[in-house]
């Protein structure tokens, strides 16, 4: 994360943000409105580019306004509506002008019949904003099957919100070419970012309640930026089945701790959410190790069956911003394969910083390490308190996991992996342990005896469906060595499931791996 522009500067009461200790989620209720509650709404608004005008009252489809801006400034600030777009491309930079009134009568911008609407940045009105959708501390609002493309300048943004407030939904929007340069080849520099979608909580009060649901972020030249940013005073939030792919840096990212927030320090942190079951792949920046999915200084949050390959890494949980810590990070029942370093980078890299009270547990991690040469499945750094259990290590080479020199991780509990690499042989399976006794273990029965750690571990083949890249099956046969060989005492957390969104314990005992078998 880097610095960018704020829209404005907004003052509000600093209130006090107590620390919660349990990973709290949306409700069902607010992840997933249904579109029948939109008739709850006192106003609909009408928009057709090809026959519209804004000279129309726009309250019905055969008196339509002609831009989608005009529609939303005759929303009434507290008051619901909802605001129809026709089919078709709007070169328009939009700013949302109003909040909704209640979760039940929110302001929505969403589609009519089922049209496919382009907000589109080529000679869009409004040129001195950067931003195609500007929303500055609103509350109760829907984005919904809305398509951004083509937005590329110097700071360029697909959706950008800022301030404070409750209450938003994005879902079903296509966000595309939005880029700091058309040159896909460029290699940039600090100073170089995009943003596809970022929200910022950039008060002493939280951005909260914010659900951003089967979106496609793709094709985006984010430069130091990333695909999906959720930063500084932010909370209660729920990612789920998105699709985030060939993004020039970081797909999903929740961080803190940057200054340009303005946040205040001790709230400064994207907290208490889920990024659950969504598809990220080939999100590789040129100058940089980047992740599929990021944690860079927030707290208790659960990475669960997420699918993330050919990224630069597949997960991450680090801390950039040195003497702060990133805390209670759950990464579990994800399918991590086939990136180009390691599949999961675990710890800050900053001196005085650290990754804490985190766990890794029921993960796939499938011949990551593509562009080979000394790397393993994971890669430790200053981390302290970190449990890895019930994760499927299947190395490329026979390089498994690496405590990386020159950092600390203290206070390891490792037991019930299951490990295989590319000798076929649990006598040539190396660990190496350089941040914990500068010594490299050539075998897991080593590994064991120096360390008291994986004592309950096995070697040997998962036994996939298939195990072909680039596009292997990572669900277990009946016949796994897997399947029912987790932790005995493992006990489900409230919510928590497989990679099918499937209980995550089955007949009796928890399998080893993301995926929880009938068998």
């Amino acid at each position: 994360m880097k610095n960018l522009f704020l829209l404005g500067i907004f003052a509000f009461i600093l209130t006090a943000c107590s620390k919660q200790n349990e990973i709290s989620s949306l409700s069902t209720k607010n992840q997933k409105e249904s579109s029948a509650q939109n008739v709850l709404a006192i106003t609909s608004f009408y928009v057709n580019g090809a026959s519209g005008n804004d000279a129309n009252a726009g309250t019905s489809p055969s008196l339509p306004l002609k831009t989608i801006q005009a529609a939303l400034w005759k929303t009434t600030d507290g008051a619901g509506a909802t605001i129809y777009v026709a089919g078709g491309t709007y070169n328009e930079r939009l700013y949302w002008s109003n909040s909704g009134a209640s979760s039940a009568e929110p302001i929505t911008l969403t589609n009519y019949n089922n049209g496919v609407v382009i907000l589109d940045g080529v000679n869009a009105t409004n040129s001195a904003q950067n931003e195609m959708i500007a929303i500055a501390s609103k509350s109760h609002i829907r984005i919904d099957h809305i398509n951004i493309a083509n937005n590329y300048r110097s700071n360029a943004k697909g959706i950008y919100m800022v301030g404070s407030g409750t209450d938003v939904h994005f879902t079903f929007c296509k966000i595309y070419n939005i880029g700091w340069t058309t040159n896909s080849s460029a290699v940039p520099t600090s100073t170089d970012n995009a943003s596809p979608l970022i929200v910022v909580g950039s008060t002493g009060t939280s951005y909260k309640e914010i659900y951003v649901g089967s979106n496609e972020i793709y094709n985006c030249n984010t430069g130091y930026s990333e695909g999906l940013t959720l930063t500084g005073n932010v909370e209660n939030f729920l990612i789920e089945n998105n699709t985030v792919h060939d993004i020039k840096n970081i797909g999903i990212d929740l961080s803190g701790h940057y200054s340009w927030t303005n946040a205040p320090a001790n709230v400064n942190f994207a907290r208490n959410g889920n990024v659950k079951n969504n598809t990220v792949y080939r999100c590789v920046s040129p100058v940089a190790t980047s992740a599929g999915i990021y944690v860079d200084g927030g707290k208790w949050i659960n990475i669960e069956g997420n699918t993330c390959y050919e990224n630069s890494t597949g997960i991450s949980a680090g801390c950039e911003n040195n003497n702060n810590n990133t805390d209670g990070i759950n990464i579990r029942s994800n399918f991590i394969y086939n990136n180009v370093e390691a599949g999961i980078i675990l710890g800050s890299n900053a001196p005085n910083s650290k990754v804490i009270n985190t766990t890794i547990t029921n993960n796939t991690l499938f011949k990551n390490y593509s562009k080979t040469g000394w790397g393993g499945e994971i890669h430790l750094q200053n981390t302290d308190q970190l449990s890895i259990k019930n994760n499927i290590i299947q190395s490329a080479s026979n390089i498994v996991i690496i405590a990386s020199a020159g950092y600390n991780a203290t206070n390891l509990s490792f037991d019930y992996n299951k490990y295989f690499s590319a000798s076929g042989s649990a006598a040539n399976l190396t660990f190496d342990w350089g941040a914990i006794n500068q010594q490299t273990y050539g075998s897991l029965a080593a590994f064991k005896n120096a360390t008291g750690l994986d004592f309950n571990s096995g070697y040997g083949t998962a036994s996939f469906v298939s195990a072909s890249l680039p596009n292997p099956n990572l669900h277990l046969t009946s016949a796994s060595l897997c399947v029912n060989a987790g932790l005995p005492s493992f006990v489900a957390q409230p919510g928590e499931l497989d990679i099918d969104k499937e209980a995550r314990v089955r007949n009796g005992r928890v399998d080893i791996g993301a995926d929880e078998s009938a068998y």
